[in-house]
């Protein structure tokens, strides 16, 4: 079993700004997790992915200070250019962390994961995932991609 965070597969995935190491990890244990129950299904072993959207952890608040004190070490222009886009995705990890849901739900699907005869290759786990998913099979990257910027209510580019 792999709990990834919700990394669609898609050639045209987008992940959010600023966001990337974080997301690069995801994608990486998808991977993994894809091949290791394609590498295992001889002998029987079952290999699922639990692909939650945001819960309700403390990673949201260590995240937001992490990327504080890396903002605070930028140079004086870069800070300059970057405060907008930062502070965005700053609020948008506030965000997401108050709308987490409990990490009894993720539990609750590693349960039925671990238990079931024949478990799913992939448990999207909350609102988040599920529509995230859904948009991605349904939407051009271009157009994720410009959701994903209101949505997080990045300031428009300098032109």
């Amino acid at each position: 079993m792999d709990g990834s965070s919700r990394s669609p597969r898609s050639p045209e995935s987008t992940h959010p700004p600023f966001f990337g190491p974080y997301a690069a990890s995801k994608r990486a244990l998808e991977a993994f997790g894809d091949s290791l129950r394609l590498e295992l299904k001889p002998w029987g072993i079952h290999v699922s992915l639990i692909e939650p959207g945001a819960i309700d952890t403390p990673i949201w608040g260590k995240g937001l200070s992490l990327a504080g004190d890396v903002a605070n070490e930028m140079p004086s222009d870069a800070q300059d250019r970057y405060a907008p886009y930062i502070e965005a995705a700053r609020r948008t990890g506030e965000r997401a962390g108050r709308r987490g849901i409990p990490p009894a739900r993720v539990a609750e699907a590693i349960a039925h994961a671990v238990r079931s005869p024949r478990p799913k290759a992939r448990y999207l786990v909350g609102r988040d995932a599920r529509v995230r998913a859904l948009a991605m099979r349904l939407l051009p990257g271009r157009v994720i991609d410009r959701f994903t910027w209101r949505g997080m209510r990045m300031p428009l580019p300098p032109r």
